[in-house]
């Protein structure tokens, strides 16, 4: 008769977890800048570079500027919502699955909200772009400022909360095994956006490869900090099985084929 440990810990496998982190980040930053891309498009302008960290066009009117600007922002955080639904209807699916959801949830709405909050705070990036000359300029920075730092702590607050759906195990590895999978993921986040950074033509200093790195490091950094708020009470952690995640090479294969295709094709830029 075999009799199994129950003090082992649940499974989860570094390199599953990266390789899910690297997949949902690449798709994120590819979508935010294709947005950008199709909307140029869509608004009659000449689209001339696209790329992992910018769009290039002309001939767009400074109304439909703005539009190109702001859409990206939208389209992310409206795909975040989509992954939330998604994500509370995959609970019989596999774990690598639910994490990538989860994953792909969280990217996407701080990738929306991170704007607003940053553009007010710093008064560069996409939402610089979307109020530059609207009057009186610092109320509506301020605003927006205020406005997305609460749309993207609740969307931290939205994240712990489904998190705490799917962790399950047992309360005393819970939170170890939570900052795990947060740190990993981040880790391979920025990894992944430097590489692509490193065959940027413009080079890993230009203003597009820094601007997305900062994303990334500022906009990506609740993946290290949250994990303590989930400590609290008020993110109930549903009793069940533990959210192990396994060496699965299938994930780990797609993740290195859209590494590559993020970093060696829109890392370089496709021009038009």
């Amino acid at each position: 008769m075999i009799i199994k440990d129950s003090t082992k810990k649940p499974v989860t496998d570094w390199l599953t977890i990266i390789a899910i982190a690297a997949i949902a980040v690449s798709l994120t930053g590819a979508f935010h800048e294709g947005v950008h891309a199709l909307s140029c498009v869509i608004l009659g302008g000449e689209l001339q570079e696209y790329s992992a960290f910018h769009v290039a066009h002309e001939n767009l009117t400074t109304s439909q500027g703005k539009i190109v600007a702001g859409s990206a922002s939208i389209a992310n955080l409206i795909l975040g919502i989509l992954f939330l639904v998604l994500l509370r209807r995959s609970h019989r699916k596999s774990a690598e699955l639910q994490f990538f959801v989860w994953l792909m949830m969280l990217i996407n709405l701080l990738k929306g909200a991170g704007y607003w909050m940053f553009s007010g705070i710093s008064n560069v990036g996409d939402w610089a772009v979307v109020i530059s000359g609207w009057e009186p300029y610092w109320l509506w920075r301020t605003a927006m400022a205020i406005f997305g730092t609460g749309v993207y702590t609740y969307c931290v607050w939205i994240a712990l909360h489904e998190l705490g759906k799917i962790i399950g195990g047992k309360a005393d590895e819970q939170i170890s095994r939570a900052n795990k999978l947060g740190i990993l993921s981040y880790s391979a986040s920025i990894m992944v956006v430097a590489f692509a950074g490193i065959n940027n033509p413009y080079g890993i200093a230009s203003l597009p490869v820094v601007a997305g790195l900062l994303a990334v490091l500022g906009g990506l950094s609740p993946l290290v900090w949250m994990m303590q708020w989930f400590r609290a009470n008020m993110f109930k952690k549903l009793q069940k099985k533990p959210l192990e995640i396994n060496r699965q090479w299938f994930w780990i294969v797609t993740g290195l084929a859209v590494v590559f295709g993020y970093s060696f094709i829109l890392g370089r830029t496709v021009y038009f």
